[in-house]
């Protein structure tokens, strides 16, 4: 495995320095959201076994994770699609791209994926600003007559998913390659802990019964 000055020199190489740079930086924050997805995923959207054996283990406990990977996505998510440039600075985003890209058919393509990805990823602004950045007194006073917008597992991977086709653009144009993003994001340890909370209630109960 390369280390991360050696892969962000590589993509400045196929890239140049700025959208080589921009590139980088985009996809090591895109795998850090990605890796809360695959906890969330792991833990509360795969099997309802595993919701039963975090349920039986530490109720309140992965009651407070649940929420705070899934606001944590949803923040990943909102960042990435950020104005390029907000309060006079400029911020970390995908829609800071297009402006690095000289080939009018690549920044074509980019554009179109970026458009995309803003309009999946709209609902996570709504969260972002009026509940998980700031505590929106409208809102909170009043939620049925000022709703958010719906959220989901799907709404989410479909963001996620557009993100990732943005950056997939420039793999496959410098680098003639494909990420392929969710075969490289492993579990982090998700079941792990899992198979750990099944033994310890198993050996729980025959306590119990003996």
């Amino acid at each position: 495995m390369i280390g991360a000055d050696e892969k962000r020199n590589l993509c400045i190489k196929d890239m140049g320095s700025d959208l080589g740079a921009m590139y980088c930086d985009l996809n090591d924050h895109l795998l850090d959201i990605l890796l809360l997805w695959k906890q969330y995923e792991a833990l509360f959207g795969v099997d309802p076994e595993t919701v039963r054996i975090l349920n039986q283990s530490a109720p309140t406990f992965f009651g407070i994770v649940q929420a705070q990977l899934w606001d944590g996505v949803m923040l990943g998510i909102s960042r990435l699609t950020d104005p390029p440039v907000s309060a006079g600075k400029k911020t970390l985003s995908i829609r800071a791209i297009p402006d690095l890209v000289t080939d009018p058919g690549v920044k074509a393509q980019v554009e179109s994926a970026i458009s995309k990805a803003l309009v999946d990823a709209e609902f996570t602004r709504a969260h972002r600003n009026k509940r998980i950045a700031h505590n929106d007194l409208v809102h909170i006073q009043d939620k049925v007559a000022n709703p958010l917008p719906p959220a989901s597992r799907q709404k989410i991977k479909a963001g996620l998913d557009a993100i990732c086709n943005v950056l997939e653009v420039l793999n496959g144009h410098y680098r003639q390659s494909c990420m392929a993003y969710d075969d490289l994001i492993y579990n982090g340890g998700a079941w792990s802990v899992v198979d750990l909370l099944k033994g310890g209630l198993e050996h729980r109960d025959c306590e119990m019964s003996d």
